[in-house]
């Protein structure tokens, strides 16, 4: 068993030591001609609905002065600006370069009113069903491994995803308000899904559980099988326990034996009532991961998954890492036209290639400009990437990225370096890469933050989502071109990865 200040350790999060921090590399100095581009808004997009936005991309040259819409807007030496104005009324931006006393104009405009396409109204009246309606969740995915082509429920309509429902969930719909669906959980718990995740059948559809919960280990992972009868359920990982939440169905209170079991210490059923029943896995290490899944009969199989045997000497020997070079499609793009796709693969290559020096087995989900998925889909490319980590089972995700803001933000009041997590058993993961990161950007130091992202939801790893700088910064993006800095970069990923598995030496 881990000792407690290892499984403190795990939640806290430290970085590995004092890291020297270096300033940004200066930008270099450009003398062309005035060119003016404008790389973000791009041309012809609708105009956001908020009071002011930004607006950068470059002149061509350092040698320049810009004014937008009468506003003196900074230019660095190679040109690039970044600007954050109030929404023009005209929808407008008119920017106006001066160099040696010649002006120099460029208009971009929004998308005009009439072409706008406008929000459909998704507001409805809610539809109750009386009786209630039987429904079997048939899209999808058939365990929770991938955590994103897994199908989800949120409490509220719009909310965040709260429930992840495998195919064959047996679910009790009690009405429909537009594309929505209500399921009856308890009868003070409701979740909200989408009507083309399920099908409706004729018949009760949810078969009494029986047999008792039993346990099996094998390698790195212990099954606890649950008489779920295909009811819906929810799980909750937590640092050295996993409670799992059965819904509509009662099945006891009961002491559950997991003698012999060395990841197991308890299992117990700690409430029971007609509209849910609550497992609590008592676990002697903290958790890597877990996998959810049906068998023929109904039963529910939780199958947790324990950290890798971790060499002291080579902590990186014998672990399976996937890098994921975040993008394409889509991604961010810089005042100069630098994009997030090359700059995530330069950071990537290099990360790899230290990881591997290291004694680690490392796969990537690309190596090349190209998607992993031919079509340009984002859905089906952070799907095929996120089922390619499971597939291989790897024991780390690590998917690196550089950031953006969304419309209406003040960039220069919230820029930095943040990591993002999902589960609790990658939170110290997410924790020591931020403070690794930031060490090496000197940029503000943001921390680790939950969120429900496509390449954070796998259950079956620790996994995060790295967002290095801010590509729309003229200085940041000028540095993600710099080969030093992109190579202290991905040094700064491998010392937050070390520091991570070292937390789970076994002393």
């Amino acid at each position: 068993m881990l000792p407690f200040w290892i499984l403190f350790s795990l939640t806290l999060g430290v970085c590995s030591g004092a890291v020297s921090v270096e300033p940004l590399p200066p930008i270099p100095y450009v003398e062309r001609p005035v060119e003016i581009q404008v790389a973000y808004p791009t041309p012809w997009m609708p105009a956001p609905d908020v009071d002011s936005t930004f607006i950068f991309g470059t002149v061509g040259t350092g040698s320049a002065k810009l004014s937008i819409n009468g506003s003196p807007v900074q230019v660095a030496p190679n040109g690039a600006f970044l600007a954050f104005l109030p929404m023009p009324e005209d929808r407008r931006f008119r920017l106006v370069a001066i160099k040696d006393g010649r002006r120099y104009g460029h208009t971009f405009s929004y998308l005009p009113p009439e072409r706008e396409t406008k929000t459909r109204d998704t507001r409805t009246v809610f539809e109750p069903f009386d009786p209630a309606r039987s429904a079997v969740v048939t899209g999808g995915q058939d365990t929770l491994a991938t955590g994103s082509e897994i199908k989800f429920a949120s409490p509220e309509p719009g909310a965040d995803r709260r429930w992840f429902f495998p195919k064959g969930s047996r679910l009790e719909v009690t009405g429909r308000r537009g594309d929505l669906l209500s399921v009856r959980l308890t009868d003070k718990t409701t979740a909200w899904m989408d009507t083309s995740l399920v099908t409706f059948v004729d018949d009760d559809i949810r078969p009494e559980g029986g047999g008792h919960v039993s346990l099996h280990s094998s390698g790195r992972s212990t099954d606890v099988t649950i008489p779920a009868g295909y009811a819906p359920f929810l799980i909750d990982p937590r640092s050295n326990e996993v409670l799992v939440t059965v819904y509509g169905r009662d099945i006891g209170l009961e002491e559950v034996e997991a003698k012999d079991m060395e990841m197991v210490s308890s299992v117990a059923w700690t409430s029971s009532t007609p509209d849910s029943s609550v497992l609590r896995i008592v676990l002697r290490e903290a958790l890597w991961g877990y996998k959810a899944f049906y068998e023929p009969d109904g039963n529910l199989v939780v199958r947790l998954r324990r950290a890798p045997e971790l060499d002291p000497g080579m902590p990186f020997k014998g672990v399976k890492i996937l890098i994921d070079p975040g993008h394409p499609p889509g991604g961010a793009i810089g005042p100069t036209g630098l994009r997030e796709p090359e700059a995530n693969l330069a950071i990537s290559l290099d990360l790899a290639r230290m990881l591997r020096e290291r004694g680690a087995e490392v796969v990537l989900t690309r190596t090349t400009p190209e998607p992993m998925v031919s079509e340009t889909d984002d859905a089906q490319e952070l799907w095929r990437r996120v089922a390619y980590a499971v597939e291989e089972d790897v024991d780390l995700l690590v998917s690196v990225h550089n950031n953006a803001f969304p419309e209406g933000t003040n960039p220069f009041l919230n820029y930095g370096t943040e990591v993002y997590y999902y589960h609790p058993f990658s939170e110290s993961l997410a924790r020591v890469l931020a403070c690794e990161i930031a060490g090496v950007t000197g940029l503000p130091h943001l921390g680790a933050k939950r969120r429900s992202l496509a390449l954070v939801r796998p259950t079956w790893m620790p996994s995060v989502l790295t967002e290095s700088v801010f590509l729309m910064f003229p200085e940041q993006e000028e540095a993600l071109r710099d080969r030093a800095f992109v190579a202290r970069l991905a040094a700064a990923h491998a010392r937050g990865i070390e520091a991570f598995l070292r937390q789970w030496i076994r002393v």
